[in-house]
This record gives structure tokens, C-alpha cells and sequence, in this order.
């Protein structure tokens, strides 16, 4: 069967290289360091996370017959924070050009560089795939599934500051109007994302992972601006899908209420997706309830420390994963709470499940195994403090039961070379989150979850992808791992009898669930 990903970035990478002899989005990045004239592996230093993921080559080796095209346009801060590295500043890694990102941390560029992402994705295939191509569908009819030469893709734009030219020119905000009717008037959009990574003109973003300096990724903001709420107004008239990733819990609620149907309780006057998700396992009363430390005043921000709570559903297992003890949630903020699984779910929309293994619960392999506890760090925005952290953060109560929560011991049970048999649990702990989620409210049930949970894994997004599912050709092989694990672990979780149909659901998740959204809602709006 082939495969479904809701959101991966084929042609991110060669936006950082030098643009005269940029790489295909065909071709394979092996990132390589320039020292004394040999190029080496620098693997151990970024973790792989310069290597290709999902470039068009491995999509159409992966079997993927259907996926959304993340375009974005890199934001200035991740061009500083890269330049900060010092084989970067020296330009010594091969497809990361000093002047290139120094273009990019100008911040003037955002349009530019998104209509060169979409133009770059027009390359032809090299000689030796015989006849691949790519074919961006702008209606549902132009998806032919039994087409074996054939990628499809539909288009999504992860962030609205994408749209800006010179931010600081007197007609900034009429000529990113214009750039927005433009460019979703000549192209079938089929979602954005509201914010990215950085501070932005629309609304707060949540803290999002980092490998370079968080201070430039701190969230400042309060909600979603007026600006924000026109913008989303003219997605939804346009019939462009809300992406909630990279919001702030804030926003996030706000932008619930501002698209529930007044008229009928539990409905929404369009669908709600998160194309590239976590979950924190908590409901939102419980944000912090798994705290480290007490939330630590940084000025503009609250630095928050989460332990990693372990899942209800994966203690004491068996079966690849015998010498596992457990698995674990990271409760960041960037992540689904229970209620916005609920509000996703009775809209009809769709959730896609991250591949980066910190997103899905996974300690950072920075962490000294030996020494600190793991736990998870974000930034919350003080205007977002009261609301988040309530009137007192400094006398929030810390979590104090070892048995909840990841420990040193667990570490000795978690070896490094078992660290690729463990990763399908906890993937496979977000699926069973899902259900019990919708099993636990009325309106929603069982049945439906099945329906709504796809891949999005963000390949090609600067991730750190699964141990055993590095990019996506090794998908068939994660995959046949989901179904062989998934019959006890529903057990375990209480679902063994809700008649799931483990070999159907599995593949539904991995390529039925998102075909028949897209394919749906492309008809829907008439397209």
C-alpha cells in the first residue's frame, strides 16, 4: 500500500545552499564539513538533521503517493542562529552558504524565497527514475492513484509571514495583501499556519524546539492580533484550513472560539487540523502539573521546565520492547492538550503525527544519561504568564512522584542501541492518546478517532527524526512494526474492544485517513 504525509519540506534544504549550485529537491543532501580540504561527516555534531529526509527521490522510492508540500520561507532568526555555529559563520558545511543566509536573516526576502521554494519544485527528474514526476493537484481530480510514475502533492504554507517583502517599506502591510490574494488566487492552498518559529505580526507562537539559541525564538506576544483575526477570517472565506502547529495555547483557544458555529453547540464552520503534531498526554488544567523546577523570570518570558510524564497506556511491556519499562509525554506547550484533540476532532479535521522524536515524548539524545534528569524546556510569553501560569508562577507546587514520571533508573532500561525498537511506542502512544481521548467524550467515540489520525512527520524540517524511520523510505518497515505491536498495546489501553481492525486501521493511518481528507475537502469546496 503507499503512503500518506500530511506535512515534509522536499525542498527546504536547498534553500540554504548557495543558490548557483543549489541541489535538486531530486537530489540527496549528505551534509558534509570542509576542514583541510576533505570534506567529513558532521553527523555527531547536528544528529542528521542536515540529511535529506523526504527529497523528491526518496518520496517517490518511499512509495508516497500523496503529501503536503510545507513551503516556507526560512525567518531571519533561524539564519542568525545558524550563523552562530562556528563551521557555519567559517562556511565550512557543504549546502549552508554564509552570504546565502545572511540574505536570509535580512528578513526583507519571505515572498522571494516562497515562490522560489514552490519554482524549485518544478525541477524534472533525473534520467535513471524513468518517467517520476511530481504533480502539485489543484482539484481532486487531478490525483490519479493508480498513476505508479506520479507524486502528487497539495500545497501548505507554514507561516503567514511568508507573504512579506520589505517588512520596514511605508507599503509593507498593502503589499503583503497583495501577495497573499495573489499567490492563493493562482494556487489551490489547501491550509497555513498562522505563525512559525518567531515573533510575528498575528499572533503568539509557541515555543518551538531548538538545536541553536532559543533567546531568538522567544514568544512575546498575547493571542491572536486583529490582524491576525482578519487574516484568519480571509483563509476561511478563501477556503484555506487553519493549521494550529507552532500557536500558543492562547491563540490556540481564542481561535476555537472564533470558529465554533454559535448557532450548534460542538460545531465549527470549518475544519481545524494540526498537520505535524504532539501531544502533551494532559488535559489543559494540568498544564503544570509535571514541573521541574519553578517557572524562572527571564524578562520578556518564563523559562518552564517540564518532567516527562510516563504514559497510562505503555508500563511493563512486552514483545519487542520486553527491557522497556515505560514510555513518556512532553508536556511543552507546542503540543495537543486533550481539549485541543477534542476541538480538532469534532471538526472534522485531521491530525498528523510528528516524526521528531523529541515532539513524541523522546529524551533529547543530548541529555548525559548518567547525570540530569530528563525533562523538556519551553518559554512562555509573559503576557501569556496569567493565563498560562496563573497569578503566582514562583509558587507553583513541583511535581514530587518519582513512579509519573521519567527517571535516571529508567535510563539503565533504555539503552542507546535500544533506543530504534523503542521509538515505534512512542509513536504509537500518541495513536492510543487519540482514542482515548475521543473514546472519553460523547460527541466523539472511537470510531470517528480512527478516522482522523494520518503521518505528518516534518521531514526536511530541521527535525530529529526516529531512530528507525530516518527518512521516508524505511516507512513500510515502521510501519509493519505499528501493526505488530498494536494488538497488546490496545489491550493495555483498554480498546481491545472497540473493533478495531488493527492491519486496516494502521493503514489507514499511514495512507486512507489524509487521501480521503484531502480528497473530501478538495470536492467540498468545490475544487
Amino acid at each position: 500500500m503507499p503512503f500518506f504525509d500530511f506535512h515534509c519540506h522536499p525542498g527546504l534544504k536547498p534553500t540554504f545552499a548557495n543558490q548557483v549550485a543549489a541541489p535538486s529537491p531530486w537530489d540527496f543532501i549528505s551534509a558534509r564539513l570542509d576542514f583541510l580540504d576533505m570534506k567529513i561527516g558532521i553527523n555527531r555534531v547536528f544528529n542528521e538533521v542536515l540529511n535529506s529526509q523526504c527529497n523528491l527521490t526518496q518520496l517517490y522510492g518511499g512509495k508516497v503517493k500523496l503529501f503536503g508540500i510545507a513551503l516556507h520561507s526560512p525567518e531571519a532568526n533561524m539564519a542568525r542562529g545558524l550563523l552562530d555555529k562556528g563551521p557555519v559563520e567559517r562556511d565550512r558545511i557543504e549546502y549552508i552558504n554564509h552570504n546565502r543566509l545572511m540574505l536570509i536573516e535580512d528578513g526583507n526576502h519571505y515572498f522571494e524565497f516562497l515562490n522560489d521554494d514552490l519554482q524549485r519544485l518544478q525541477t524534472p527528474a533525473p534520467p535513471q527514475l524513468q518517467g517520476a514526476k511530481l504533480k502539485v493537484i489543484q482539484t481532486a481530480a487531478d490525483f490519479n492513484e493508480a498513476d505508479a510514475q506520479t507524486i502528487h502533492a497539495f500545497l501548505i504554507i507554514e507561516g503567514l509571514h511568508c507573504f512579506f517583502d520589505n517588512q520596514t517599506a511605508p507599503d509593507a502591510k498593502q503589499v503583503f495583501r497583495n501577495n497573499f490574494e495573489d499567490f492563493t488566487d493562482n494556487n489551490t492552498i489547501l491550509a497555513m499556519n498562522v505563525c512559525h518559529l518567531q515573533q510575528n505580526q498575528f499572533c503568539n507562537h509557541a515555543f518551538g524546539i531548538q538545536f541553536i539559541n532559543p533567546t531568538y525564538f522567544y514568544p512575546a506576544g498575547n493571542g491572536i492580533t486583529n490582524w491576525g483575526k482578519e487574516m484568519i477570517d480571509r483563509m476561511i472565506q478563501k477556503n484555506i484550513l487553519v493549521d494550529i502547529k507552532h500557536m500558543s495555547l492562547w491563540s490556540r483557544w481564542q481561535l476555537y472560539s472564533h470558529l465554533q458555529d454559535a448557532a450548534l453547540p460542538n460545531k465549527f464552520i470549518a475544519p481545524i487540523i494540526c498537520t505535524h503534531a504532539g501531544l502533551t498526554g494532559l488535559s489543559i488544567r494540568d498544564r503544570v502539573k509535571y514541573l521541574y523546577q519553578r517557572p524562572v523570570d527571564k524578562g520578556n518570558v518564563y523559562e518552564v521546565q517540564y518532567l516527562k510524564p510516563k504514559s497510562p497506556y505503555l508500563r511493563d511491556i512486552t514483545g519487542i520492547s520486553q527491557r522497556v519499562q515505560s514510555i513518556y509525554f512532553n508536556c511543552s506547550s507546542i503540543n495537543l492538550y486533550d481539549e485541543d484533540i477534542e476541538n480538532i476532532l469534532l471538526s472534522d479535521g485531521l491530525i498528523g503525527l510528528s516524526f521528531d522524536q523529541r515532539i513524541l515524548g523522546f529524551a533529547d539524545e543530548s541529555v548525559e544519561r548518567s547525570v540530569v534528569m530528563p525533562h523538556d524546556v519551553e518559554y512562555i510569553s509573559k503576557q501569556e504568564a496569567n493565563f498560562f501560569l496563573g497569578p503566582n508562577p514562583s509558587g507553583l507546587p513541583l511535581q514530587t512522584n518519582p513512579n509519573a514520571i521519567w527517571t535516571l533508573e529508567d535510563f539503565e532500561d533504555l539503552e542507546p542501541v535500544l533506543d530504534t525498537i523503542v521509538h515505534p511506542l512512542f509513536f504509537l502512544n500518541q495513536v492510543l492518546h487519540i482514542l482515548t481521548v475521543a473514546k472519553r467524550h460523547p460527541a466523539i467515540g472511537v470510531q470517528k478517532a480512527l478516522t482522523k489520525i494520518c503521518l505528518g512527520t516534518d521531514y526536511d524540517g530541521l527535525i530529529n527524526a526516529l531512530d528507525n524511520c530516518k527518512d521516508v523510505e524505511r516507512l513500510e518497515v515502521f510501519k509493519q512494526l505499528t501493526i505488530s505491536e498494536m494488538p497488546g498495546l490496545l489491550r493495555r489501553a483498554n480498546l481491545a474492544n472497540e473493533g478495531i481492525d488493527v492491519t486496516k486501521f494502521m493503514n489507514d493511518i499511514f495512507y486512507n485517513n489524509g487521501k480521503n481528507f484531502i480528497m473530501n475537502r478538495l470536492q467540498a469546496i468545490g475544487r
